[in-house]
């Protein structure tokens, strides 16, 4: 990875700008170099990796501040876990218990996931636990969940993968030998037929970086804010897909004690909808850490409070799940997401009626633009991004 390389001259142009150096912009921008493009990435963060977060000054473990698993034996990440020959444990059992649900008449195409469920009689109970991650069913699109396979997602035996040090190992494959500019903030995309001029806020200075094409990987919350400006406007449908998708709120706690805290038998604590959080112990060793996760309402109900209150409540909740008074704990840390100015949010979720606005946002505009990442698949894993980035540019490359 070239960080802050230097600047070409005035008048020269890259074949393609990323903006963004989650993992859907370093593998688009990897597959681009590597079959003989000219590349940049400009990223607003001083870091690469977007919502892959890993925090290693906290404590003597690595931290994931934002996504933290492989999903399951065959995900496409584990490519990356190979090159970067990181070490990986399995997170406690299997999260999927639900029997497989019987869906045989397709949903309406505004219908919500709740409606749909109660109209052919399938009681709640057996529902997948969905608001876990993300939010609750009758915020969702139930055409998009049942075109997805998403009412069965939780059904199958998956297991999960965590990187012992620390997840951002896999970030090293991809961005080696690339191009990347961080702290560099993209304002404003002028574009036209003949390409693209980015407006740029860098530590130096406003600048400006042209190219022929421009891959953009930006996160929904982002898109929707309008903090980065598209002159002139974004076609109809690509504008009607931004606005009719949507992102929940995710909330991780994390805590270090200088004692066991956690049951040796355990690995995962409060996997049900009604505890509020999830637990998990990253390490048993001196120190023990442990997570304290929610998301969707329950992490709303979270960030509402004060940081101080948002780390009691964590607390309070851990101590009814072992049902014990725990030690106050040494250290803390957490990151807010929906107010981070580069995430906007946490991770996307398709709510009724936008069934097709992934696909929709995933076209490309004049064969200049290109959207790739979490908001053109509904997909919103690591290994999701990672296969946007190169299915997104195999697309642009056909289209030279």
């Amino acid at each position: 990875m070239t960080v802050g390389a230097s600047f070409r001259t005035l008048g020269e142009r890259w074949d393609v700008v990323v903006i963004g150096a989650g993992v859907a912009g370093l593998s688009a921008a990897r597959n681009l170099s590597d079959h003989g493009l000219s590349v940049v990435v400009v990223e607003a963060r001083d870091r690469i990796g977007g919502q892959l977060y890993t925090d290693r000054g906290f404590t003597s473990v690595p931290v994931e501040l934002g996504a933290g698993l492989i999903h399951g034996r065959d995900a496409y990440t584990w490519e990356l876990v190979a090159e970067a020959e990181a070490e990986t444990v399995l997170v406690g059992p299997s999260d999927q218990t639900a029997d497989p649900l019987s869906t045989p008449e397709p949903p309406h195409d505004g219908e919500d996931a709740a409606a749909y469920l109660n109209r052919l009689g399938i009681p709640e109970d057996r529902w997948p636990p969905v608001s876990i991650d993300n939010e609750p069913m009758h915020r969702w699109s139930a055409r998009w969940m049942h075109d997805s396979g998403l009412f069965d997602w939780w059904s199958t035996p998956r297991e999960n993968f965590r990187v012992v040090d620390g997840y951002d190992r896999i970030l090293s494959p991809l961005a080696h030998g690339l191009d990347i500019r961080l702290s560099h903030a993209v304002r404003r995309v002028h574009w036209s037929d003949r390409g693209v001029v980015l407006s740029v806020d860098a530590l130096e200075g406003p600048t400006e970086i042209r190219a022929d094409r421009c891959v953009i990987t930006l996160p929904i919350g982002v898109l929707k804010s309008g903090d980065v400006v598209f002159s002139p406007e974004l076609p109809d449908d690509h504008r009607e897909a931004i606005r009719a998708l949507d992102r929940t709120d995710a909330l991780k706690l994390v805590y270090e004690f200088d004692r066991p805290v956690f049951p040796a038998e355990e690995d995962v604590l409060g996997w049900d909808e009604d505890t509020g959080f999830v637990f998990w112990c990253l390490s048993r060793e001196d120190p023990e850490v442990v997570v304290a996760w929610a998301a969707g309402e329950n992490a709303r109900r979270s960030t509402a409070m004060t940081v101080e209150d948002r780390f009691t409540a964590g607390l309070t909740a851990l101590a009814e799940a072992l049902d014990e008074t725990i030690p106050e704990p040494v250290a803390r840390t957490t990151h807010d997401w929906a107010m981070d100015e580069f995430s906007a949010g946490a991770y996307l979720f398709v709510p009724p009626g936008a069934h097709d606005a992934p696909a929709a946002l995933a076209a490309p505009v004049r064969g200049v633009l290109y959207f790739m990442g979490e908001p053109t698949t509904g997909e919103n894993t690591v290994e999701g991004a990672y296969v946007s980035g190169y299915d997104g540019t195999d697309l642009l490359m056909a289209d030279l």
